[in-house]
């Protein structure tokens, strides 16, 4: 039989939001920006504002000014707390003087402070976030409701057919269970969501965007600290012939078994410093950021790759041009080759060109001055 009850539950109810301030412009702002997602109600001052609420509007967010003329910020929050502890509390504020968000947390229990001028971005992302928290809430209200009104049917049901307890206990362990499982199941999403963020799904390195970044990251170190960092732009020789004479799932194995090598080094190659970093920058191409190193040394250390990636057993590998698994490299060194992310790239993607175009599984230097 359909449980229409069930499907009411699930339909999401609009968050209320009442946005308090002084400014007729702001608060429009908050009504365009959030009117789609809230039931958003204005007022002018905070005196206006204890109107509203004494009309039995219950917002689930209230957001103020804390400088307006009459009731201020904080005291209209005050007002909020007492009536509606659980009512979520922002504070609209110009400045961050030190004496009013200590007063605004101890008087008001001000949840989050947002400055003038706020960035859209994060205030759209704060406010979608309380969004989320308050429908999190709601759901599960309506799931404390189900499992005390299966509590109480229970009991009734133990009172009357006491011969019934193991099997009713069991039914409210197995409840519980669920609730354990999907709590479980949702932390391992966001876990995955977190990692999927910054890492290349197939072969767990940095992906193409993070590594870019890491590399901006510690250029700008060596800049500040006068010292050296290189770039090994490395491209699989060959890699199209795995996946045309063995098919993509090969290919792919071939990409993860580079990708370990590459980070864990192998019984003839030793694995990647803590300080380095590994990253996939897109197909068969891998970038490894040396900090702190040379261009002797950088070309010391590529050269030690390669010799060890041919040796390195993957299918299909002795069927390959040159007879094994090998790449090609390309080297380039702040400040010697490049002072920018850009240049550096340029280089060392030139000097990548150059390997390839000398035979594949080698290393070449980038040399400045040349275009």
């Amino acid at each position: 039989m359909h449980d229409d009850r069930n499907d009411e539950d699930n339909i999401p109810i609009l968050p209320r939001l009442l946005i308090v301030d002084d400014d007729e412009l702001i608060r429009r702002t908050f009504s365009r920006h959030f009117g789609q997602r809230a039931v958003v109600k204005e007022a002018a001052s905070g005196e206006q504002a204890r109107e509203v609420l004494s009309t039995g509007f219950e917002p689930h967010i209230v957001v103020a000014d804390h400088w307006m003329d009459g009731m201020t910020g904080i005291d209209l929050l005050r007002h909020c707390l007492a009536l509606s502890p659980r009512t979520r509390r922002v504070l609209l504020t110009g400045d961050g003087q030190t004496d009013i968000l200590e007063k605004a947390i101890n008087e008001a229990r001000v949840h989050h402070f947002v400055k003038k001028p706020w960035n859209p971005v994060e205030l759209n992302a704060l406010f979608l976030q309380m969004f989320e928290m308050i429908e999190m809430e709601r759901k599960n209200e309506l799931l404390a409701f189900e499992v005390k009104y299966a509590n109480a049917s229970l009991q009734r049901a133990l009172d009357d057919l006491k011969k019934h307890r193991v099997l009713l206990q069991k039914d409210l362990d197995e409840r519980t269970q669920e609730l354990l499982e999907a709590n479980r199941r949702l932390e391992e999403t966001n876990a995955r969501l977190a990692v999927q963020a910054f890492r290349d799904g197939l072969t767990g390195l940095y992906n193409h965007a993070t590594v870019v970044a890491r590399l901006e990251e510690e250029l700008s170190r060596a800049a500040r600290y006068k010292a050296p960092l290189s770039v090994l732009f490395c491209d699989i020789d060959h890699f199209k012939n795995y996946n045309d004479r063995l098919g993509h799932a090969t290919g792919d194995r071939v990409l993860k078994a580079v990708g370990v090598f590459l980070r864990l080094g192998s019984p003839s190659v030793s694995p990647s410093r803590k300080s380095d970093i590994v990253g996939r920058y897109g197909g068969e191409e891998f970038i490894i950021i040396l900090p702190e190193t040379d261009k002797a040394g950088a070309v010391i250390r590529a050269t030690r790759l390669c010799l060890g990636l041919t040796k390195v057993d993957v299918p299909g590998a002795g069927e390959q041009p040159l007879g094994c698994l090998s790449m090609s490299v390309g080297v380039a060194t702040f400040p010697d080759d490049a002072e920018t992310v850009a240049e550096l790239l340029r280089r060392a993607d030139l000097a990548l060109y150059e390997a390839k175009r000398a035979g594949r599984n080698r290393v070449i230097e980038a040399v400045r001055g040349l275009p």
